[in-house]
């Protein structure tokens, strides 16, 4: 198995559990503190998503020897990819996106729940409020981009 693929696998196992835990365990326990571990499940599918577009590149010598780093494997995947094979800027900005609120989350100097919405505040607290709404919309794109990603791999 390729590397590409162990990446689609990957990030496909990550959206399915995201999309479980949305859709089935949040109605039975209703607590909003799952919309966390629903973020970075979806963190996860998109990385793992974007790794396995990366990689395939790579396997195929489009692009040259990638980086580990986030922001230089999101560099070449905004330059080289972006644009090609159906990916849209609007998938790009959703992984940026996500990255930067689960980096906002592990820095957090408090988080809590009101009125059915999670609340991240910083340090000089300003304050990010995910609902459970738009939790599935980034569900909803994740699924759309991870499509895209099995289709070019697929090929």
């Amino acid at each position: 198995m390729e590397l590409y693929q162990i990446h689609y696998k990957k990030a496909a196992d990550f959206f399915r559990a995201a999309d479980h835990l949305i859709y089935v365990t949040m109605p039975v326990v209703q607590d909003v503190k799952i919309i966390v571990t629903v973020l970075g499940n979806i963190n996860l599918a998109l990385l793992h998503g974007m790794d396995a577009v990366l990689e395939y590149e790579r396997y195929y010598k489009r692009v040259l020897p990638l980086a580990t780093s986030f922001d230089m494997r999101f560099d070449v995947f905004k330059k080289r990819v972006v644009g090609r094979n159906g990916f849209s800027n609007q998938e790009a900005e959703l992984i940026a996106e996500i990255k930067t609120l689960v980096d906002k989350r592990k820095g957090a100097s408090m988080e809590f729940t009101r009125s059915g919405k999670f609340i991240i505040c910083s340090e000089d607290y300003n304050m990010k409020t995910l609902s459970l709404e738009e939790i599935k919309k980034y569900l909803s794109t994740t699924k759309t981009f991870l499509v895209k990603v099995n289709g070019m791999i697929k090929n």
